[in-house]
């Protein structure tokens, strides 16, 4: 087994490293035929030499032609035009090895090959057919040529009955075998596609289950919070802090349903879209500028990186997401200052490989099964495995998009520091792309670094400046369900006194236009106009005017890709049900603070 898989690779070329799966499996297994039929015609243009001048040019002309076709197929992505036209070559040459009255037995083993080469390259009809044109054509050769003349003492010809016959019988077998082989592969894709749409029916349904549950669940929470601050008795006051463990403990379990479905879900298609990937860093390190007193951004963007490049931004956001909430969650000291440089590694063909590395300045807590969380690395725990370290700091969404994309997350943790860096690679944008790519609104085009603190960054937009606090902010508030409504109003009232409600985003809309809001709270799913939508409708308005009016999408959609959907649409902050009332409120007030 280790043999084969070792031959496997080396006549695959590494070609999986840069190419699709389904090309890749397809360039190997014709490899696999190839390669032995053109180390048949190589020794077939030696022998040859002495005996006939013509059948050894002929065999070297194959050789050099089937290796060339061969290296234009590694390089692009035809191959059904390639794996074809080598098949294609190899069959003309035995006809006219034949012809020229080749007796080397060692022909026979690459037209025993043929029908396998054709079955790899095209489809089971044409190859089909192609084959029965050769098998007669051969049985023409061997039956009509002595009669004009040839030496009838030729190995082939005087062995002509046996291997017309033979030839039919084999070829017979083995289009049954092709025939039985795509049948089953074509019964596995098929029983894949239904897995595929089963998991992602049951993904659907989660979602759905988890969206019904966090928005009476966030009523609960909030409830139980206003009640424990304004109850005194202690029997009161304990049956409302049971009510809030019970509730946590229905959060935790919810969330390990939603962990186990992100294990499940498929590998989405990927999404390719000229983006720029600075602008894109920049604006996933902005969303943790509400905890700019515990973390500060320290950004080194290699200048000889292309300012476009084609890829999927959103899944991109995402590994970044994942890494900086992980070291949030498990950092071991007050504050921590992120060290984040994006190097470019190389450029080959029509991709570019980019290289990632996190450092911070202070030592991860490490968590382990029984909860317990310690900082006393050794040199033991320092050679733990990059996978025990990804479970440990809970890194298996990132870990996972990179695999993906072709990359490996490594993780080096010690008593001093820790470092995390991983490879990507990202597309060039083809040139009929770049004309149509225009420059993101509100970015300065001079900067290359992130300020050591993200509120900073945020600042820097070039937005109309205000001087608000959340005691005499205007708030819209966009909530369709009543019960929700009075919840938020109930929580704010006190130490918001202007609070305009909006039941969907049309009239959210129209209120914007009328009046002049300081902060927007968006639920994202509504009836009329959802909360995208809107958050959209209200960028587009705001770009004729240099304004921007913060927007924090209050949603109970909390899986994975909530978050960068919301930030898509133009929202500049998330936050997800149940959520602490406090949470919401520093929210509100470090967006205020930033958007003077």
């Amino acid at each position: 087994m280790k043999i084969a898989n070792k031959l496997i690779g080396i006549l695959s070329f590494g070609i999986e490293t840069n190419k699709s799966k389904d090309f890749s499996d397809k360039f190997t297994q014709l490899n696999i035929i190839i390669i032995p039929s053109l180390m048949v015609f190589i020794i077939l243009a030696i022998t040859s030499l002495n005996a006939s001048l013509p059948i050894a040019i002929l065999n070297i002309f194959t050789s050099l032609t089937v290796l060339v076709l061969l290296f234009m197929l590694l390089r692009s992505n035809r191959f059904s035009g390639f794996g074809l036209g080598i098949s294609y070559i190899f069959a003309l040459s035995i006809l006219t090895n034949l012809i020229l009255g080749s007796s080397n037995l060692i022909l026979l083993a690459t037209t025993m090959l043929l029908p396998q080469m054709f079955y790899s390259s095209t489809t089971f009809n044409k190859a089909s057919v192609t084959l029965v044109v050769f098998a007669v054509s051969v049985t023409i050769i061997l039956f009509v040529l002595p009669l004009i003349g040839l030496p009838s003492e030729n190995i082939f010809y005087a062995n002509r009955y046996y291997i017309s016959v033979g030839y039919f019988i084999y070829l017979t077998a083995i289009s049954l075998l092709s025939f039985l082989k795509n049948k089953q592969l074509q019964e596995l894709e098929m029983k894949n596609i239904e897995l595929k749409n089963d998991i992602k029916k049951r993904s659907e349904n989660l979602a759905k289950l988890s969206h019904d549950i966090r928005t009476p669940l966030n009523n609960i929470v909030i409830i139980s919070n206003i009640l424990s601050n304004q109850i005194q008795e202690e029997k009161l006051k304990d049956m409302i802090d049971t009510i809030q463990a019970s509730s946590n403990n229905l959060m935790s379990t919810l969330n390990s349903m939603i962990d186990l479905s992100i294990s499940e879900m498929p590998k989405d298609s990927d999404v390719l879209v000229p983006f720029d990937l600075q602008n894109t860093l920049n604006n996933t390190f902005r969303l943790f500028s509400t905890q700019s007193g515990t973390i500060s951004f320290s950004f080194k963007y290699d200048e000889r990186l292309p300012k476009n490049l084609l890829g999927d931004p959103v899944k991109l956001k995402q590994i970044f997401l994942n890494i900086v909430e992980s070291i949030i969650k498990n950092k071991s000291s007050q504050k921590v200052i992120l060290e984040i440089k994006i190097n470019k590694m190389q450029e080959a063909g029509d991709g570019v490989d980019i290289y990632t590395e996190i450092k911070t300045n202070t030592p991860l807590l490490l968590h382990h099964a029984d909860g317990v969380s310690s900082t006393n690395l050794t040199d033991g725990s320092t050679a733990l495995s990059n996978q025990v370290f990804i479970e440990m700091l809970d890194l298996k969404i990132a870990a996972k998009l990179i695999r993906e994309n072709g990359g490996k997350l490594n993780v080096k943790l010690t008593s001093q520091d820790s470092q995390i860096n991983f490879n990507i690679r990202l597309l060039k944008v083809p040139s009929t792309l770049k004309e149509e790519i225009q420059q993101p609104e509100g970015k300065d085009q001079d900067s290359n670094e992130i300020a050591p603190e993200t509120s900073e960054i945020i600042k820097a937009d070039k937005f109309t400046a205000t001087d608000v606090k959340l005691e005499n902010a205007n708030v819209l508030l966009v909530e369709d369900n009543l019960i929700n409504q009075k919840i938020v109003l109930l929580s704010l009232k006190k130490l918001v006194k202007n609070i305009d409600v909006a039941v969907n985003g049309k009239e959210a809309l129209d209120k914007f236009g009328t009046s002049k809001y300081d902060i927007i709270l968006m639920d994202v799913q509504m009836p009329i106009m959802n909360g995208y939508t809107a958050a959209k409708k209200i960028r587009e308005i705001e770009a004729s005017t240099n304004s921007h009016t913060p927007i924090i999408a209050i949603t109970a959609n909390a899986l994975m890709g909530d978050r960068e959907e919301c930030l898509a649409a133009g929202m500049d902050d998330y936050i997800s049900k149940p959520f602490q009332i406090e949470v919401l409120i520093q929210k509100m007030r470090n967006l205020l603070e930033a958007n003077r």
